[in-house]
């Protein structure tokens, strides 16, 4: 027989035995040893019984829970815009007093703290990175940012370009 692992498999399973051991109870011997102690066919019914009376208790309290988790979510649904609307208003209302804002359990929001400068800088830095990394393994990465730290920045350009040297005269042959 399979190896049955769900709770509804094991209840089957379990009033099988019990309709088995009624059905062949003439069969049966009167009384067996199970480990120390010696047990009649209508003890095991009984040992049985309780196993299926507290599995069916079992998923009467699952398909309960079920029922209540669904109920709570359906009425999270239907009341979350009333419920955010009214966050919304008390935010507004007490957005300087954080004391009162705590006593409701919310806070103010919070600002935000890059200007545009900031964030264009944070993009250029991200892009020089890219460019410098490029894509790579974990062990190029390392190297590429160890070489990058140890490199000095670029001298930024000079107004003045650097002196050319003067050609070579031509000697004539």
């Amino acid at each position: 027989m399979p190896k049955k692992n769900s709770r509804a498999d094991a209840l089957a399973a379990d009033q099988a035995l019990i309709d088995g051991t009624t059905k062949n109870l003439s069969k049966l011997p009167a009384s067996f040893p199970v480990g120390s102690q010696q047990m009649t066919p209508q003890d095991v019914i009984n040992v049985v019984q309780g196993r299926v009376t507290t599995g069916k208790a079992v998923v009467a309290a699952e398909k309960a829970r079920t029922e209540a988790v669904q109920a709570d979510r359906d009425e999270r649904a239907k009341t979350q815009l009333v419920v955010t609307a009214y966050k919304r208003l008390v935010v507004a209302m007490y957005l300087k007093s954080p004391t009162i804002l705590g006593d409701f359990g919310l806070a103010a929001p919070k600002q935000a703290a890059k200007t545009a400068e900031e964030k264009a800088q944070a993009a250029a830095k991200a892009q020089a990175t890219r460019k410098t990394l490029g894509t790579k393994g974990t062990q190029q990465k390392k190297a590429a940012k160890a070489a990058a730290a140890a490199a000095p920045e670029a001298p930024a350009p000079s107004a003045t370009p650097p002196a050319q040297p003067a050609p070579a005269a031509k000697s004539g042959s």
